[in-house]
């Protein structure tokens, strides 16, 4: 045997026993700064933000390729910018809000909402950007494959928008929703828009609106050229989002209804919904 073999062999064995180490130790890392920085989320108080931050992190998975130390660092500091502008934004908004719904003890709450969220969001945003940044770290030394936890966590690919395919400014939100919509039954249409409904997510295509629940159960599904007009509708202090349809359905119905966690959340979602009709049609 050539003892250059030997030599060749056992400085292999041990540059890749070095690298997966150092993967190793920043995989379990990022892993742990990942669950502390959604244990706080929670405590926010502010639902809503916890349940949307959760859904982007399902939203991601699969959304990169050659996942290196430099995207995982660029993505980190995204995340970290998007923490700071969500815990100043947090103290305007929620007392606005509170302030709408019970008066002067909603405004209280939203202040007390506001602030805490003003302290703890820029210190996930911190941990998210320690987590992203142990996952290039880890995706550069390993060399991991697409399927590997390390994508899940990288920002996914950009949304370009409408039929000409428009480039915008990157967001996250949309990039995560026009790789889901790829996924779906609307795969191979051009991405619009999308509105996210915390227990649900509302995809719109160049063609049709797709309404899909946290496990990817299909809600809604409906072509533009079905519906007449959109209305938001209150009933047993729940609102609903009502779509009109120009031809009945089997079933002799007139309409589809969409279930909301609010009404700012259905005029949201009617808005949007009236301006992809209107850009398109």
């Amino acid at each position: 045997m050539n003892p250059t073999f030997v030599v060749s062999g056992v400085a292999r064995g041990a540059g890749s026993l070095g690298r997966h180490t150092v993967g190793g130790l920043a995989g379990s890392a990022a892993m742990l700064t990942e669950t502390a920085a959604k244990n706080m989320a929670v405590l926010t108080l502010d639902r809503k933000y916890a349940q949307k931050r959760d859904r982007l992190m399902k939203l991601k998975a699969g959304g990169g390729k050659g996942v290196n130390i430099v995207r995982g660092f660029e993505s980190g500091v995204q995340k970290f910018i998007q923490g700071i502008l969500e815990g100043v934004k947090g103290v305007v908004s929620k007392p606005i809000k509170g302030a709408a719904k019970n008066g002067f003890e909603g405004f209280a709450k939203g202040i007390g909402k506001g602030l805490l969220g003003l302290l703890v969001k820029p210190v996930i945003g911190t941990t998210d950007f320690l987590t992203d940044s142990l996952i290039g770290v880890k995706g550069a030394v390993e060399s991991t494959d697409s399927s590997s936890y390390v994508h899940n966590q990288i920002r996914p690919r950009r949304a370009l928008y409408g039929r000409d395919r428009v480039i915008r400014p990157y967001k996250i939100d949309d990039a995560s929703a026009a790789t889901v919509q790829a996924r779906s039954c609307l795969g191979g249409e051009e991405y619009f828009a999308h509105v996210d409904m915390v227990k649900m997510v509302a995809l719109m295509s160049v063609n049709q609106l797709l309404i899909l629940s946290e496990d990817g159960r299909e809600v809604l599904r409906l072509h533009y050229q079905q519906m007449k007009t959109v209305e938001v509708h209150c009933r047993d202090d729940s609102y609903f989002l009502v779509i009109y349809l120009n031809d009945p359905k089997e079933d002799g119905t007139e309409t589809d209804e969409v279930n909301c966690e609010d009404e700012e959340l259905a005029i949201i979602l009617r808005d949007k919904i009236m301006k992809v009709i209107t850009a398109i049609i």
